[in-house]
């Protein structure tokens, strides 16, 4: 059902589709991995099926959502500095929607929604990576806004090619 859904309708439909599937151990990661690689751009920036992954529900572990994004890339400091921006002005306002609220009317926004978006938004300079507390949530919806931003951001600081993926996390070795 799902696979005629995303052939006709391509990435978006995948994105729904990761969402849809959150509460489905089986299915959850499969989909994600799918709905992320279509925002890959060959030739230019592309991204790891695993970037933002969907980790566990096997042997009855809790599912959980890798929030960090990794940025590999010839021009470091270009890089930087666009996740830098991406974490200040952009990625604290992104809520499990997929809705980005613009900086100037946020205040508003939050004070009207049950929404959740992250806690906390930091920069890893070691690794040119930012991460979001987003306490384990599964939110396919975030997380695809969260990686056009970041794809958005390298554009505007000049970066044309690099490869997104998301570290391992601590917890899982």
């Amino acid at each position: 059902m799902f696979d005629e859904a995303v052939r006709a309708a391509g990435s978006p439909m995948l994105w729904r589709v990761a969402e849809a599937t959150v509460d489905l151990p089986d299915q959850a990661a499969y989909w994600m991995s799918r709905a992320v690689l279509s925002e890959s751009e060959p030739g230019g920036i592309t991204v790891d099926p695993n970037c933002l992954g969907i980790l566990g529900g096997t042997d009855g572990d809790p599912l959980v959502q890798n929030w960090s994004i990794a940025v590999r890339s010839e021009d470091h400091e270009r890089a930087l500095a666009a996740l830098t921006t991406a974490a200040e002005t952009r990625l604290w306002a992104v809520f499990e929607d997929g809705h980005e609220v613009p900086a100037d009317e946020a205040e508003d926004f939050f004070c009207d929604t049950d929404l959740y978006n992250p806690n906390y938004v930091g920069i890893d300079e070691t690794t040119t990576s930012v991460w979001m507390d987003c306490k384990d949530g599964i939110m396919p919806l975030m997380a695809c806004t969260m990686l056009r931003i970041v794809k958005d951001e390298l554009r505007k600081a000049g970066v044309r090619t690099a490869h997104l993926h998301s570290p391992a996390p601590a917890s899982l070795g």
